[in-house]
């Protein structure tokens, strides 16, 4: 008997290893063919169907309350589990593409199994102080450091703040105020453009991290939602 126990210790042992080898070994896994598939989001409203073919192109559906769009186009990883889509993506209100247009998402895995991805509701923008000698800790004139479009932001003392962004949707100018938050950080009102050329949308605030006298400012622009596309599992 003593013997036979601890054959069945061994054997759950060894079934219990490889059960976790096996579950680590998909957990891990980001790959192209992990990531393709059929995806669905269900957000206010607006259902969306996103199948992801492992060419790499992609067709997309949207239906709201304004009717049907589709929309193909091209996606590819970024890093371990990021997932970029060309500039043909249909995006949400409070999602954030990047500098060129590209929208952006974060392939994560629920229990190590259940995969979604999840789209970028923010987004940094860094900006550079034009005035290195300026004696304010936070007033004076900024200008983008990285990126390919003009955009100027200048503080003024008054807790006003006029910008203009050379955007690739559109180029514009705004006036708003700006405040420092209890934690330093700086708040922009509702004029604050976003590096898309576009106004703040509903549900989306700007601010910069606390610049504790820096020369530069961390702006980043955020919607308070969450925009999830859950793959299937199942064929129906």
């Amino acid at each position: 008997m003593v013997v036979k126990s601890r054959v069945r210790a061994v054997v759950s042992v060894f079934l219990l290893a490889g059960i976790g080898t096996c579950w680590f070994v998909i957990a891990s896994d980001y790959s192209d063919a992990a990531t393709s598939g059929t995806y669905r989001l269900v957000h206010n409203g607006a259902r969306s169907t996103l199948v992801l073919r492992p060419d790499h192109s992609f067709r997309q559906e949207v239906s709201d309350s304004g009717g049907v769009r589709r929309a193909e186009g091209t996606w590819r990883r970024v890093g371990e589990g990021g997932v970029a889509f060309s500039r043909d993506f249909l995006t949400f209100p409070g999602e954030q593409r990047g500098e060129d247009g590209t929208a952006y998402s974060d392939m994560q895995r629920t229990f190590g199994i259940l995969i979604h991805l999840s789209l970028r509701t923010y987004q940094v923008t860094w900006y550079g102080s034009a005035d290195p000698a300026r004696t304010d800790q936070v007033a004076g004139r900024y200008q983008e450091t990285e990126g390919n479009h003009s955009r100027t932001l200048v503080l003024n003392p008054d807790h006003t703040f006029d910008q203009t962004v050379a955007g690739f949707m559109q180029t514009a100018s705004a006036r708003g105020t700006w405040s420092i938050a209890s934690n330093g950080d700086v708040v922009f009102s509702r004029e604050f453009i976003k590096p898309s050329g576009e106004p703040l949308a509903s549900g989306e605030t700007a601010k910069a991290m606390d610049p504790q006298g820096h020369q530069f400012l961390q702006i980043e622009v955020a919607a308070d939602q969450e925009l999830t596309y859950y793959k299937k599992r199942l064929p129906w």
